[in-house]
C-alpha cells in the first residue's frame, strides 16, 4: 500500500508476481511528522494455512522509498542469492487458529451500448445494445484447496489486444488480459503447455468458410470467438508439498452465416462444442526444488480432431541455491478419425544461479511432428538448439556505479528433420546503474555465418539463405526518482548485403505530475530497408508450375502508446490507454526462391504494397464502493484499416484514420462481493 492507502496485492511464486490475484483485505494509513504508519487486517478467509495446532509461517516486510530508490526488508535479502521466498523470515508461536468457511461469490451485471460508424455505408451508423449477467464463485474445499468458477463470464473490462501486421511465418502471441485466466494460474503455467487465449479464441475452422463459398455467395457473419459457457479451476497444495491443479472450460458451437444470390441464408460450423482440460501435479522438494507432471486435453464434438499433451518439468537445486539442473519433456498427440500424430519435445539445462558469477549450458529439441498449440503456444517446431552463457554481476558500488555486470551468450541451432545446420549467433552485453541512478545497457549480437531459414518459405524442405549480420543496441534510462524520466532503447542491425539494414527505436518519457496523476508515452518507430521475405506461392509459367515468391521491401512501422492514470482516492481511479499502430510496406522487386535458398529473377509483378492501421482507446473508471465490490464504466474505441496502397508518411496517414470505419462501445458493469462469513455474522 501507499501512504495514501492505495492497495496493491499479488500472488508471488517461483514464476514471479501474479497481479491478477485479488484478495479482499483492509488497511488504514496515517501520515505523521515522523513519517507514516500503516495498519493491515487480512482475514483468514483470504489466505490458506494448514490444520495444525502450532504453526510457523514464512514472512517478510519490504518498504520501497522511491526518492532514494531504496528497498528495506525486515529479513535481509542477498541480491546475489537466487530466490525471494526462500529468504523470508519466520512468524512463530501461531496457535489454535482455525480457517473459516471460504465461500465467496461475486455476481455481476453489465450493460453495453455500441455504435459502429462507416461513412461509406448506408446507413452510416448502426447501433447495438445488450445486458449480460453472471457470477464468479470461490469456495475453499479444504484448508489447502480452493475451487474457482466463472459462470457466463464477461470480460468487457479486459484491455484490447495489441494488433499488428504480421508478415512472419509465426503466430502472434497475445497477452492474457482476462482476470479469471490470470489469477492463480501459475501452477497451470509450468512447462509452457497452457496458453489460456486458446479458450474462447479463434474458431478452429473459421478460415474454411471461404473454401465453402459458392459463386454468388456473400459471407454475412464469421464470429471471431465462440461463446464461453463456463470455466472452473481447483488448485491447492497439501501439507506434504504436493500441489494439485485442475482446470476445465467449455465453449459453445459457433457458426458463420452465408447468403446466396437468391437471398437464402445457411449456416457453416466454424467451431464445435469444445472442452478444455488441464491437470497438474507439482511436488515441492528440498532446497526450493520441484518436479511437475502436466496434462492438457482438448475434446471437440463431432468429426474435428481431439488433442492431448503430456509433459514433465523438473528443477533440482543444491542446498545453497547456487547450482541447479532443470529440464522438461513433452509428448503431443492429435487424434484424427484415421490416424494419430505424435511428436516430442525435451530440454535440459545446467546453471550456476547465485554469487557474482552466473553461467549455464543447455539443449532443447522439438520434433517436426510436435504440436501443443491446441491449448499451448509454439512459434515453430522441428528444431534443435544448444546454448551457453556466462555473466558477472557486481551488486555493490564500484567506481561511478551502484551496480553492474557483463556477460556473453552463444546459440547454435539445427533443423531436427532433416538434420541440417540452421544458425549460429553470439551476444555480448554490459549493463550498470550510475551513482546518479541512471540505467545503462550496451549489447551486440553477431551472426557470423549464413543462416538457413527453413520457416520463412512456408514450404517443407525449402529454405532461404539469410545473410550474415551484426546488431548493436543501447539503452539509457534517466533517474527514475525524478518526476520526469526518459528512456531510450534502440538497436541497429546491419546485413552483409548492400543497403540492407534495420533500425529500431523505443523512446519512453514518463512524467509524474503528483501522487495522483501520471503520464507515460511510448513511441516505437522501426525502419526496415531492403528487407526480404515471403510473398506467396503462385503459378509462375503457362504450364502450371508453381514457385515461391519472395519480395524485397521497405517497411516502416510506428507504434505510439499513451497511458494516463488518475487516482482520486484509495477507492476510486480512472485509467486511459491509447494505442496507434501503423505499418507501411512498399515492395521494390520480386524474386523466385531457388532450390539452393538464393533468389532468382522472375516476371512476377503483382502489387503487394499495403498500409495497416490499428487504433484503440481503453478508458476505465473504477469505484470500489465496498470491500471486493466494484463499479466499472468503460469506453472503448477501435479502428482497423487495411489498404493495398501506401500513404506518404505517418502524419498524413493519421489524418486519414478518422475516415475509416470505427466502433465505439460504452458499458457499465457492477460487481458485488459476497462473503459467507459476513452473511453468518449478519444473521447472528
Amino acid at each position: 500500500m501507499t501512504p495514501a492507502n492505495v492497495q496493491f496485492d499479488a500472488k508471488y511464486s517461483t514464476f514471479g508476481e501474479d497481479e491478477g490475484w485479488d484478495a479482499v483485505w483492509e488497511s488504514k494509513t496515517k501520515i505523521t511528522p515522523e513519517g507514516w504508519v500503516a495498519e493491515i487486517k487480512i482475514p483468514y478467509a483470504a489466505i490458506r494455512f494448514p490444520k495444525e495446532d502450532n504453526q510457523v509461517w514464512h514472512l517478510n516486510f519490504m518498504r520501497k522509498l522511491q526518492r532514494k530508490q531504496e528497498r528495506s526488508t525486515w529479513n535481509a535479502l542477498d541480491p546475489q542469492l537466487n530466490g525471494l521466498l526462500n529468504q523470508s523470515g519466520y512468524l512463530t508461536n501461531i496457535k489454535n487458529i482455525k480457517s473459516p468457511v471460504r465461500l465467496q461469490a461475486t455476481p455481476f451485471v453489465a450493460v453495453y451500448g455500441e455504435l459502429y460508424h462507416d461513412r461509406n455505408n448506408d446507413p452510416k451508423n448502426s447501433y447495438g445494445r445488450s445486458i449480460v449477467g453472471g457470477m464468479d464463485v470461490k469456495y475453499g474445499i479444504s484448508d489447502a484447496f480452493t475451487l474457482d468458477m466463472t459462470l457466463i463470464p464477461d470480460f468487457g473490462q479486459a484491455q484490447s489486444d495489441n494488433q499488428v501486421l504480421n508478415l512472419s511465418p509465426f503466430e502472434v502471441q497475445f497477452d492474457e488480459n482476462r482476470q479469471f485466466f490470470t489469477e492463480g494460474t501459475e501452477l497451470f503455467s509450468k512447462g509452457g503447455l497452457f496458453y489460456s487465449r486458446r479458450i474462447g479464441g479463434r474458431p478452429i475452422n473459421s478460415n474454411k468458410v471461404y473454401e465453402n463459398l459458392r459463386e454468388g455467395d456473400e459471407l454475412i457473419e464469421n464470429p471471431i470467438a465462440p461463446q464461453l459457457y463456463n470455466a472452473t479451476k481447483i488448485s491447492g497444495r497439501t501439507s506434504k508439498g504436493l500441489g494439485i491443479g485442475f482446470f476445465n472450460a467449455t465453449s459453445g458451437e459457433t457458426f458463420a452465416t452465408i447468403r446466396d444470390s437468391e437471398g437464402t441464408e445457411r449456416k457453416f460450423q466454424t467451431d464445435p462444442l469444445t472442452n478444455f482440460n488441464v491437470f497438474v501435479l507439482d511436488q515441492n522438494l528440498k532446497n526450493n526444488s520441484f518436479v511437475t507432471l502436466i496434462n492438457t486435453t482438448v475434446l471437440r464434438n463431432g468429426s474435428d480432431y481431439d488433442a492431448n499433451v503430456t509433459g514433465a518439468v523438473f528443477d533440482l537445486k543444491d542446498k545453497k541455491n547456487a547450482y541447479s539442473v532443470s529440464g522438461d519433456v513433452s509428448v503431443s498427440q492429435k487424434y484424427f478419425t484415421d490416424n494419430t500424430d505424435v511428436g516430442h519435445s525435451y530440454s535440459v539445462r545446467l546453471r550456476k544461479t547465485s554469487g557474482p558469477w552466473f553461467a549455464g549450458v543447455g539443449f532443447n529439441e522439438e520434433s517436426d511432428t510436435y504440436d501443443p498449440r491446441d491449448l499451448g503456444f509454439l512459434n515453430n517446431n522441428n528444431g534443435q538448439n544448444a546454448f551457453a552463457y556466462v555473466e558477472y554481476n557486481r551488486a555493490k558500488p564500484f567506481w561511478k556505479f551502484n551496480r553492474g555486470g557483463i556477460g556473453m551468450e552463444h546459440n547454435y541451432e539445427r533443423l531436427y528433420e532433416p538434420s541440417k545446420f540452421a544458425s549460429y549467433g553470439m551476444n555480448f552485453y554490459v549493463y550498470g546503474q550510475t551513482k546518479g541512478f541512471w540505467d545503462l545497457n550496451v549489447f551486440t549480437y553477431h551472426e557470423p555465418s549464413v543462416t538457413y531459414d527453413f520457416f520463412e518459405p512456408r514450404t517443407p524442405g525449402r529454405y532461404y539463405r539469410f545473410p550474415t549480420s551484426n546488431n548493436y543496441g543501447l539503452f539509457i534510462g534517466t533517474d527514475s526518482r525524478k518526476k520526469l524520466r526518459l528512456s531510450l532503447n534502440g538497436n541497429f542491425r546491419n546485413f552483409s548485403e548492400t543497403g540492407r539494414h534495420r533500425l529500431n527505436i523505443y523512446f519512453s518519457p514518463r512524467y509524474r505530475v503528483n501522487d495522483k496523476l501520471n503520464f507515460q508515452l511510448n513511441v516505437k518507430p522501426s525502419f526496415w530497408t531492403k528487407d526480404v521475405g515471403y510473398v506467396n506461392n503462385t503459378t509462375i509459367d503457362t504450364t502450371g508450375n508453381t514457385g515461391i515468391i519472395f519480395g524485397t521491401r521497405d517497411r516502416t512501422t510506428v507504434e505510439v502508446n499513451l497511458n494516463t492514470n488518475y487516482t482520486f482516492n484509495e477507492k476510486m481511479a480512472i485509467s486511459f490507454r491509447m494505442r496507434h499502430y501503423w505499418s507501411k510496406v512498399e515492395y521494390e522487386r520480386f524474386n523466385l526462391l531457388a532450390s539452393d535458398g538464393t533468389l532468382a529473377t522472375t516476371d512476377y509483378s503483382n502489387n503487394h504494397d499495403n498500409d495497416y492501421d490499428a487504433f484503440n482507446i481503453d478508458m476505465i473508471y473504477r469505484w470500489r464502493f465496498a470491500p471486493g465490490s466494484d463499479v466499472y464504466i468503460i469506453w472503448k474505441n477501435s479502428i482497423f484499416d487495411f489498404e493495398e496502397s501506401t500513404q506518404i508518411n505517418y502524419f498524413r496517414n493519421l489524418n486519414g484514420l478518422t475516415r475509416a470505419p470505427q466502433s465505439n462501445s460504452l458499458s457499465l458493469k457492477i460487481i458485488y462481493f459476497l462473503d459467507y462469513n459476513n452473511f453468518v455474522k449478519t444473521k447472528s
